[in-house]
């Protein structure tokens, strides 16, 4: 039963390392879709700023115009996904700690199995010695 507990033991240690691995992706994915959202907002609020300092005509007010919509379908966009990213990290995450709870126990128990492990072989030595001892 000790190499079966060993095993599940090493098996949940890879697998914690994998669930941390995929929580730093999704972390990071998250992080670049933000820092994509405050771009687009950036030049949203350039563009606005431009648009309020010059009167303009014709096909430059247009363009400007298709630009915002553009920029605002964007952030919509990025929105949606940002929300959609930080529910997988958190999900990441709570898979993480499940795995981190199980790799205890199983530590543990396999702690317990190697003590009883060890008193078994002190029994068994005391056992031979008084053994050896009670014949001469």
């Amino acid at each position: 039963m000790a190499v079966t507990t060993r095993r599940r033991l090493e098996r949940a240690r890879r697998l914690l390392t994998v669930q941390e691995q995929m929580r730093g992706i999704a972390e990071r994915d998250l992080a670049a879709t933000r820092r994509d959202a405050a771009r687009v907002e950036a030049d949203r609020a350039a563009m606005l700023a431009t648009l309020a300092g010059e009167t303009m005509h014709g096909l430059f007010l247009d363009a400007a115009a298709r630009r915002l919509r553009g920029l605002a379908g964007e952030a919509t966009q990025l929105d949606a996904t940002a929300a959609h990213q930080a529910g997988l990290v958190r999900e990441r995450g709570l898979s993480e700690k499940r795995v981190a709870r199980q790799v205890e126990v199983l530590a543990e128990t396999r702690a317990r199995e190697r003590e009883r492990a060890d008193m078994l072989e002190q029994l068994d030595l005391l056992a031979a010695r008084g053994g050896a001892s009670e014949h001469p």
